[in-house]
């Protein structure tokens, strides 16, 4: 550092400290601290007070209503038996469909294939054979399916793309599935909440009721047979080696479809499966380094890195060492053999080459015939590629002599129909045995949607982003750059790629579901051994319905139930995020139990404690019992964070492999509302009960069970909404002789059937309540009812000298007081009541275009329908335990509309016990009012000196220009601050000295949240050093066309055989309009002119960094309040730059910063968004190395057969042929010209 330079450092420092000295560090005076906090307190909770009426609800609750406890294994056993009861009536289902299917084919073996007069009913939109689909008439909207519009009459069928829908084998099979027709619609009749029921057939087709059309956008990649519940079914679980040949001949063409195959292998496996990629030539290495020696669970993260080492195998060369890859593989799959690891079933090798030198008889003697050709342990499927072979029959005798399957492939369009043959030859065993018909549930998964949409739909949405910044560059290029221009893009694409917090039960893009599956056999009768596998029929139970099933209602606020797999992994849980930008994350259905539950130590990542391990191990194997744990969890968008002691009670779904888990705050939250005795009969009540709901200013929550038909199609009137609905069947219970069903809630009851399917005694209702809910939601509605209209004739108000003011105030001039929006209360029942105060603001004013946020702005019923689960009530039942007569008030995060935003103050109201005072949370209360008002309140009351002796504003109040006023909220976000911008920032990041004294005196308790549902974004790809890589030059324009040509051709051949590559370009560039050609028209060609003059200098920089989504770990610091921090905090010595006091009654400090003092103390930095967790490897490879424990599930493994050498003498495999694709190129062609 240059002399000058330090003169001139030492100059300003020299300043800065003079200017200090100065002032003298003149402190705010410890009586006129506390004579602001206690104005501010006592402004904010007489108008809360005034507002909600709380005092008034209270008194309601606690004049009649009772408490009663939360008992947690009594909650888990009969949760666990009303899940039971819903699973066993879909299995009782599954089994009449599975009767049919096998008793059909069996007669329709002998007969001939239709020809072409025969119509099926195509689920396909305008297909190309249209000419044989019949239409899909009457389709209306249902509300059970997920407001699809279905036919409840008949089914349809979808084909894959690349399947040959008029193959004599695929048109007889739709043909005789045609009978199942009947049994799905007698099935819905039995069961009305029954989901879709389907028939996937080997040939590739599948048969769906009720009948759809299908959506083909933006692709349709659909195949039954690579469906998690198709998989599962077709055969016990497995362990997969794939061995892939990289030797100097694999080029080109052959490599192309290795790989493809490869990737289609992938797709067939589930979560019960084991697997890893072995690439060889004169040596053999693991396409994933760091998977060495290793079989990895076969979750949509571990595929996906096994995805990406396949894409990265590097160029063939050498010569092949057959006889190292194959002894490499041999001695993986026996240790995990022996060391009972992996799959613990079936074990199979995929070798992929063009070709063999011999047939290594002695190598499977040693290695594979131990016990003899009856019991070996390792079948092995081999998959020759090219077109010119010179021989195939070593390759053939592999597969045979060791009970696998052989097929050639020639070509790229072929690969995916034949691949899944291996999915039939390894069910054999279990065809053979006939009698065993094994029924398997799947892990959560998203409905039709590949998980490779994810990386496409991530694509898409960049192309989006790179438009619209493209425009934007365009339109205002001069002002494009400025630094304010390009903080706002930064911090736009910074929440959009950290938006990954929306809870599973917000997210409403994606249907979330799990299924139930039986495979089916062909039962004939033949001199030949065939074992041949019909299919799988299956159903779906969608999350929702696991989550209603609950009865969140009875666990009450803060407490929650979920469900756990075999495999540790979550099926339901309230902080399961599968989603980002309304993306599939990448691993959103492998979410383990240990990642959801953060026990509170400080452990470093993925160092999880011994006692949530412990749990974990209880839960999986199936036990039932309870654990106490303490935990820390986070909400409100992982903005706020704290801990509790948590109680689980877990209890074994018989019969599946999940477990259901309760989770309690026994010690604050153990206990429940009971309503009076008068309401439980409501025989007092009945000819009132549509007063209490007469007005539309009430909600209630969305995803409950109160009241509903059992079949949508019987619906006495279509109802607009939920609260309709409720009034309806308010007005039916209102009649005598209404009959009322008992918990659990009767559409989970397991009612039983004749042989002849009818039912045996039970009289069919048809709509369904839960009564206990609906009776808490009529006492809730009979207390609230008017309860802020009486907040002007409250007696018991006037007392207060306060509220008598504010009742004087005309009711114009009180709003412009306070600027109070709206007053609210929701109730422990779901209900949701508010009131709209009138703006302030003149109502003849003619909006600008500034305006359209405001007036765009959603109502705040819009978004607060939710009741228990609202951030607002959790954190004002939670305050009440610290401070049970605390207002808790929030702003929102970090607004660019500070000038509009509202304050929302909520407090909760108890039910207290005279006997023991204990008490339940029964409802909050809360309301809304402008933050300029209380930015104007705080500024008045801060810079006065309210006759202060020896006080000076311009010095000791914050008017000094040496001093910083805040309220900061108990997590530590700026509520109010004399720079209104900072208003919803973290105070650290604008204050991280300050900030980092308050966490050493312990006034903040910092709390470190593990993220393990993170998605970050990494280079597409790895050599993307900067932007400028991203600049399209001609010569790239021109591989684009030639790639669109090619890919548009491609896709006329076969839809979707490229799909093994990660992403699509061709896709993008047809769905995603070419944002030159649509906004070249609105600029002159002057504008066009100077465009591309600036654009060869600035155009690198408007282009964006090209990611893909990756699974990762997030780590973020977040912060809360002391629990005991006294109300006056005196300054412990002279050289502490803040002083506070607590403002009463409110989750709120008032903090004042000696501006001067602050600048003398080291600047630590505060980062309250999530970042990654750096690992030396990935977070694949880490999570390999470190493993947790699984159980297998309980279905029988049936591996083998003694009958099975008749079958593999003769039926082993065959070369293919791909006339039928040809057929579909042609007629498509000529479709497209």
């Amino acid at each position: 550092m240059s002399s000058a330079k330090v003169i001139v450092i030492l100059f300003f420092y020299t300043c800065t400290v003079r200017e200090c000295v100065q002032h003298d560090f003149e402190p705010v005076k410890t009586a006129l601290l506390q004579t602001w906090a206690e104005k501010l307190y006592f402004e904010l909770w007489n108008c809360g007070e005034y507002i909600t009426n709380r005092k008034s609800l209270q008194s309601k609750y606690n004049k009649e209503a009772k408490l009663e406890g939360r008992n947690g294994q009594v909650l888990a056993a009969n949760i666990s038996s009303v899940i039971k009861s819903m699973m066993d009536k879909k299995h009782q289902a599954l089994k009449r469909i599975l009767d049919i299917v096998e008793e059909v084919a069996v007669s329709a073996h002998d007969k001939a294939a239709p020809g072409n007069e025969y119509k099926v009913r195509n689920a396909k939109p305008k297909t190309a054979t249209v000419n044989t689909s019949l239409p899909l008439d009457y389709l209306t909207v249902n509300s059970h399916f997920y407001n699809t519009p279905v036919n409840v009459s008949y089914s349809s069928v979808h084909v894959p793309t690349y399947v040959y829908d008029r193959a004599s084998d695929v048109i007889k099979a739709i043909k005789w599935s045609e009978h199942l027709d009947e049994t799905f619609k007698k099935n819905y009749e039995k069961d009305p909440r029954l989901s879709w029921q389907y028939f996937g057939s080997t040939t590739g087709f599948m048969r769906q009721y009720p009948a759809m059309e299908w959506p083909n956008k933006p692709v349709d990649l659909y195949d039954c047979r690579m469906r998690p519940w198709y998989v599962e079914a077709a055969a016990s679980p497995k362990d997969i080696l794939i061995l892939v040949d990289n030797s100097g001949s694999m080029m080109g063409q052959s490599k192309i479809i290795a790989r493809h195959v490869i990737n289609t292998l992938l797709d067939t496996l589930s979560v019960n499966d084991f697997v890893n990629v072995l690439v060889f030539s004169n040596v053999t290495n693991e396409v994933v380094p760091c998977f060495e020696g290793l079989l990895v669970q076969a979750t949509l993260a571990n595929i996906r890195e096994l995805k990406l080492g396949v894409e990265h195998i590097a160029e063939p060369n050498n010569i092949s060492d057959f006889s190292e890859a194959l002894t490499r593989a041999f001695e993986t799959l026996e240790k995990y053999r022996e060391r009972n690891m992996g799959a613990m079933c079936n074990q199979a090798i995929m070798l992929v080459t063009d070709g063999v030198p011999e047939n290594f008889y002695e190598l499977f003697k040693s290695h594979n015939w131990k016990n003899g050709t009856m019991g070996m342990p390792v079948r092995v499927f081999t998959y020759l590629i090219g077109r010119e072979v010179p021989e195939i029959r070593d390759m053939k005798w592999m597969a045979c002599a060791n009970h696998g399957y052989f097929v050639h492939l020639s070509t790229v369009e072929e690969v995916r129909e034949q691949v899944v043959h291996y999915l039939p030859v390894m069910a054999r065993p279990l065809v053979l045995h006939q009698s065993h018909h094994p029924v398997i549930w799947t892990p959560l998964y998203a409905d039709v949607i590949d998980p490779k949409m994810t990386d496409y739909e991530w694509e898409i949405k960049e192309c989006l982003q790179q438009r619209t910044d493209t425009i934007s560059y365009k339109k205002t290029k001069d002002q494009f750059f400025y630094p304010i221009n390009e903080a706002k893009r930064k911090h736009s694409r910074m929440k959009q790629e950290l938006n990954q917090n929306l809870n599973i039960n917000r997210q409403k893009k994606y249907n979330l579901i799990t299924s139930l599956a039986m495979p089916a056999f062909d039962k004939k009768t033949e001199m030949t051994k065939v074992a041949h596998l019909l299919g799988v029929v299956g159903t779906d139970v969608p999350e929702s319905d696991l989550r209603e099933a609950m009865s969140p209602h009875l666990l009450g606020v803060n407490n929650y139930a979920f469900i756990v797999t075999n495999n540790g992994f979550i099926v339901t849980h309230p902080d399961l995020r599968p989603v980002f930008e309304d993306i599939l994350k990448p691993n959103y259905n492998s979410i383990d139990l240990t990642e959801v539950e953060l026990v509170d130590s400080d452990n470093n990542p993925r160092e999880f404690d011994q006692s949530i391990l412990t749990l974990r191990d209880y839960i999986i194997n199936q036990t039932t019992g309870d654990q106490e744990i303490t935990v820390k969890y986070h909400y409100d968008d992982m903005r706020r964070a704290t801990t509790a002691d948590r109680h689980y009670y877990y209890s074994v779904v018989e019969g599946t492999p999940f477990t259901l888990v309760v989770a309690l705050q026994e010690k604050h939250f153990g206990y429940r509302v009971k309503i009076p005795d008068r309401f439980q009969s409501l025989n007092t009540t009945r000819a009132s009960l549509l007063d209490y709901f007469k007005d539309d200013e009430w909600r209630i929550h969305p995803d409950w069970l109160y009241c509903r038909y059992d079949y949508d199609e019987d619906n006495r009137t279509s109802f607009k909404s939920r609260e309709e609905e409720l009034r309806h069947f308010l007005n039916r219970i209102s009649q005598k002789n209404n009959s009322w069903n008992k918990w659990p809630p009767p559409r989970f009851y397991s009612e039983s059937y004749n042989s002849n399917g009818t039912k045996k005694s039970e009289e069919k209702f048809d709509c369904k309540c839960d009564k206990d809910l609906m009776l808490n939601l009529i006492y809730d509605a009979n207390l609230t009812k008017g309860i802020f209209t009486e907040a002007k004739n409250d007696t018991e108000k006037k007392k207060n000298p306060a509220a008598v003011l504010m009742s004087l105030l005309p009711r114009t001039e009180f709003e412009k007081r306070f600027g109070v929006t709206l007053a609210f209360v929701a109730t422990h029942s779901g209900l949701t009541r508010w009131m709209d105060y009138d703006n302030y603001e003149d109502k003849t004013k003619i909006p600008s275009d500034s305006d359209d946020s405001e007036k765009n702005k959603k109502h705040f019923i819009d978004e607060n329908v939710y009741s228990i689960e609202e951030v607002w009530y959790r954190r004002a039942v939670e305050y009440n335990m610290v401070n049970d007569e605390s207002y808790v008030y929030s702003v929102p995060f970090e607004n660019e509309n500070i000038k509009s935003s509202l304050v929302t103050a909520s407090q909760a109201v108890f039910v207290t016990s005279k006997e023991n005072k204990k008490k339940a949370a029964a409802a909050v209360v809360g309301y809304q009012f402008r933050h300029s008002a209380l930015q104007e309140l705080f500024t008045n009351i801060t810079r006065q000196c309210y006759s202060e002796t020896g006080c000076t504003p311009e010095i000791h109040t914050c008017l000094a220009t040496d001093r910083d006023c805040y309220i900061l909220d108990n997590n530590g976000y700026i509520i109010a601050s004399e720079n209104i911008i900072e208003t919803g920032q973290f105070f650290g990041n604008v204050k991280g000295s300050i900030m980092n004294m308050l966490v050493e005196e312990k006034i903040y308790k910092k709390i470190i949240i593990y993220d393990y549902q993170g998605v970050c974004f990494k280079p597409d790809k790895e050599d993307d050093a900067n932007s400028s890589s991203f600049l399209y030059t001609p010569i790239h324009h021109v591989k684009q066309l030639i790639g669109w040509l090619i890919g548009r051709l491609l896709w006329l051949a076969a839809h979707s055989n490229f799909q093994w590559m990660v992403s699509q370009a061709q896709a993008i560039f047809e769905d995603i309009p070419d944002y030159q050609e649509d906004e070249e028209n609105n600029y002159s060609s002057d504008t066009s002119s100077n465009l591309k003059y600036e654009g060869e200098k600035a155009l690198k920089y408007v282009m964006i960094h090209r990611t893909r989504p990756k699974t990762c770990d997030r780590v973020v610091n977040l912060f809360t309040l002391a629990s005991k921090i006294p109300e006056k905090v005196e300054r412990k010595s002279c050289a502490r730059p803040y002083e506070l006091r607590k403002i009463m009654n409110t989750n709120l400090i008032l903090l004042v910063v000696n501006e001067c003092k602050d600048k003398l103390t080291k600047t630590v930095k505060f980062d309250t968004l999530p970042q990654e967790v750096p690992y030396n490897e990935s977070l694949s490879c880490h999570k390999a190395a470190n493993s947790l424990p699984r159980c297998r599930p309980k279905t029988a493994c049936i591996r083998t057969h003694p009958d099975e050498h008749e079958i593999y003498d003769k039926m082993c495999g065959k070369g293919t042929t791909i006339a039928p694709t040809l057929l579909v190129f042609f007629f498509s062609l000529f479709n497209f010209i």
